[in-house]
């Protein structure tokens, strides 16, 4: 950029000068930009980063769960058989009856996301007290036999 160029031709019109002042300010502007930019590029990627940890710590903790929740069912399977040497044949209804009051007794255990990086899903017992049983059951497998029941 020449330094011999006499000031007042930025009063001429369509003539336009710029000194080393004026592109300074020019790359402040653009580096205030550039900077905004980035804090925002860097508040996605601690979101995206956030809710993968959830994701992971989730996967983390499910394997336990189903475990337990196997656990819970060999427990319940190993009742029914049980009762069933210690009184013989069953008919459907008594085999119905014992597998209302072993679900009811040993429950379920049920697990939500919930979003929270420091405590990734909620688990909570679903015992008798909470459980539900359709007395009108028919025996249909897309008409469920239990039911979680609402508090309140």
């Amino acid at each position: 950029m020449p330094r011999n160029i006499e000031p007042s031709v930025n009063d001429l019109d369509n003539v336009y000068l710029y000194d080393i002042d004026d592109l300074q300010e020019v790359v402040n502007s653009n580096l205030r930009e550039r900077m905004k930019e980035a804090d925002h590029a860097e508040g996605m990627v601690t979101e995206e980063v956030d809710r993968m940890m959830v994701r992971l710590k989730v996967a983390e903790v499910t394997p336990t769960i189903v475990g337990l929740q196997e656990q819970l069912e060999q427990i319940r399977a190993a009742e029914i058989d049980k009762m069933r040497r210690k009184c013989g044949p069953l008919t459907p209804e008594m085999e119905q009856a014992i597998e209302d009051a072993l679900t009811g007794g040993f429950g379920a255990i049920e697990m939500e996301p919930t979003g929270d990086p420091e405590r990734p899903a909620m688990l909570w017992p679903v015992d008798g007290a909470s459980i539900r049983i359709n007395a009108k059951w028919d025996g249909q497998e897309d008409v469920p036999r239990y039911a979680q029941a609402m508090p309140g």
